[in-house]
């Protein structure tokens, strides 16, 4: 899967991390907002909850992140690192 981001950049993505991202849960979050109503009165700031954590999940994978801390940033968990 090909993954373009405004601030992360152009990535392919482990089928893995494709099989997350196209499940109902997580392409649900692209009609709800990150900021809440905020984008009502700054149209600026209309970044979706998919947005975030797909942004999440390239910032964990540009920072060295395993596979699995990728998943878990894609998805909002927290995970304990060692």
């Amino acid at each position: 899967m090909y993954l373009k981001d405004y601030l992360y950049g152009e990535y392919i993505v482990e089928p893995v991390i494709e099989e997350v991202i196209n499940t109902k849960e997580v392409q649900r979050l692209k009609n709800i907002h990150q900021g809440g109503a905020s984008y009502l009165v700054n149209p600026n700031c209309n970044v979706s909850r998919y947005e975030h954590s797909i942004g999440v999940m390239l910032l964990i994978r540009l920072l060295g992140g395993r596979i699995e801390e990728q998943i878990a940033g894609s998805l909002n968990y927290n995970v304990r690192v060692e």
